[in-house]
């Protein structure tokens, strides 16, 4: 009777390992994100939570509804089990919110729930967080997508201030948003001539607020194996006060670089050895039109450092303009 026993039990086991070689995988999560609460931050901002996390690549506004306000945008929130839903400006009143939204598992959540509205006014400017390359990338040459990313949704319909040295390249760049309103990218797919590349978005984007962003987009770039050169500085001096925004131009025959100017009126970058002919220009109130100017000077990298004196602009014009 035991040895049948034995035989039974060694039987099991076998037929289990052998079933279970056989077995599909766990099963994936099956379950759809489920709204925990909405939330109103400001006067176009509701905050929608989660019970998990939420796939933003699937994020779309006109899969949002609102009753009496148009959705403008959607995004990521504090962390990935939360969304942002921009709206035009709120008012007290009771609103109903509905759509759709995926988890990371790609299983849809529908939801319908209500809100009251908010009239408190965001006044926290947008930030750029993110720009690609990174400044003084190497060997670079092809396929060449520069990327800025912003800390929320700004206005998309505004014109966006931005420069690409040598200006030749400039129009080989074609520019595009993501659905979120959050990045931008320019995009070139021929391949580049030349060694050193520089890209700088001014300051003026606004969030759906009209908040402006006061802070430069800079990067660089080149085709060789080695980004060479000296790193030079200097500071901005108007009426014996900073220049709080602007852009200094070195030109050395075909050679052309830029750096912005930033909020403490200094400069730097990293800059190939030689004799430039560097002036500035300055844009007070972030329009991108040049109000200040600085006198061209002689500029050897061998002295590390240049102090640039700036004037009124006489004839106001696009800084893009100054760029030769």
């Amino acid at each position: 009777m035991k040895r049948l026993v034995a035989i039974l039990i060694v039987f099991f086991f076998f037929s289990a390992l052998f079933c279970a070689k056989k077995m599909l995988p766990p099963s994936p999560d099956r379950f759809p994100p489920r709204l925990v609460e909405a939330n109103t931050r400001s006067r176009v901002q509701v905050e929608l939570v989660f019970d998990e996390d939420l796939d933003p690549a699937r994020f779309n506004p006109e899969s949002l509804t609102i009753t009496g306000l148009k959705v403008r945008g959607i995004s990521l929130g504090r962390q990935q089990n939360r969304v942002v839903v921009w709206t035009e400006p709120q008012r007290q009143d009771n609103y109903l919110i509905q759509g759709v939204v995926w988890d990371v598992a790609g299983n849809p959540g529908r939801f319908r729930t209500g809100f009251k509205g908010s009239v408190r006014i965001d006044t926290i400017a947008p930030e750029a967080r993110v720009v690609t390359p990174a400044p003084e990338t190497r060997g670079l040459y092809r396929s060449v997508r520069i990327i800025v990313r912003f800390s929320e949704p700004v206005d998309t319909t505004t014109g966006l201030n931005y420069l690409i040295v040598p200006k030749a390249v400039e129009t080989l760049f074609t520019r595009s948003w993501d659905a979120n309103w959050q990045e931008i990218k320019f995009l070139c797919r021929d391949s580049l001539a030349g060694p050193d590349f520089y890209f700088l978005l001014l300051p003026g984007v606004v969030d759906l607020e009209n908040n402006r962003c006061r802070m430069p987009v800079w990067t660089c770039w080149t085709t060789d194996s080695v980004f060479e050169g000296v790193r030079v500085h200097g500071r901005t001096d108007f009426n014996t006060q900073p220049v709080r925004s602007g852009v200094v131009f070195f030109n050395q025959g075909s050679t052309r670089a830029l750096a912005p100017v930033l909020s403490d009126g200094s400069w730097n970058l990293k800059l190939r050895s030689g004799v430039y002919s560097v002036f500035g220009v300055g844009d007070t109130d972030f329009d991108g039109q040049v109000d200040l100017i600085s006198p061209e000077v002689e500029f050897n990298t061998k002295n590390e450092s240049l102090l640039l004196f700036f004037v009124p602009e006489s004839l106001s014009r696009s800084v893009n303009e100054y760029c030769r």
